[in-house]
């Protein structure tokens, strides 16, 4: 073999050595995409589940934070009904402490209608009945004070004297005078005295307790009106 093919044959082996590199090259970066590939797709599978965990972790926290709103309204709805019940009986306690002392005390009998009359007020305006409750030892004592109070007001009402009458009449006329639109007049009026003395006449007859006084003061007044 002359040195000219040797160097040939050399350079053959030579660039098969070349080739074989570059495709085990090749191979290795094939491979190197596939495992990006899959470090890729392993991320997005990573994340995708991160992100249900973290939605996931969301619900629950949304929904702990629901039961323990739940809880508290559950509580709060709880010791309100305790205090409501605690005020009923009070209240009822109260009540019956008022009737009784009504039935003991020396006032004139006018004067303890119109004191058995504002509770029979109170309870129409508190809505106070024996459906408030379904307790029915509760349902007891709402409709028997209930009862009571009515008949002891009507026995009171039956019993009024001739001059109690009269005076109960004078009484009821006091309260129903309607004083906006009289203060409406004296303002039209321009008579700003008069309007003065009247709104602290109105001011008196709202704020009088004693039954006598409010009939000595305004028997006269009222009498005019009729």
């Amino acid at each position: 073999m002359s040195e000219i093919d040797k160097q040939k044959r050399m350079t053959n082996i030579l660039l098969a050595g070349n080739l074989a590199t570059n495709y085990k090259s090749a191979k290795m970066l094939k491979e190197m995409k596939n495992i990006q590939s899959q470090q890729l797709e392993g991320d997005k599978q990573r994340n995708f589940e991160l992100q249900k965990q973290s939605r996931m972790q969301e619900e629950q926290l949304r929904e702990q934070r629901r039961k323990i709103r739940l809880e508290e309204e559950k509580q709060e709805k709880k010791e309100q009904e305790i205090k409501l019940n605690k005020m009923k009986r009070e209240v009822f306690f109260d009540l019956s402490e008022e009737l009784d002392e009504v039935k003991k005390n020396k006032k004139t009998k006018l004067e303890n209608y119109f004191i058995l009359a504002s509770m029979q007020t109170n309870l129409q305006k508190y809505n106070i009945s024996s459906s408030m409750t379904d307790d029915f030892q509760e349902k007891k004592v709402i409709k028997d004070f209930i009862t009571n109070l009515n008949d002891y007001t009507n026995v009171t009402r039956s019993s009024f004297s001739d001059n109690e009458n009269k005076d109960y009449e004078i009484i009821l006329d006091i309260l129903e005078v309607n004083e906006e639109e009289k203060i409406n007049i004296i303002k039209n009026s321009g008579d700003y005295k008069d309007y003065i003395k009247l709104e602290k006449e109105i001011n008196s007859i709202n704020e009088c307790n004693k039954l006598h006084l409010l009939i000595k003061d305004y028997k006269k007044y009222i009498s005019s009106l009729k």
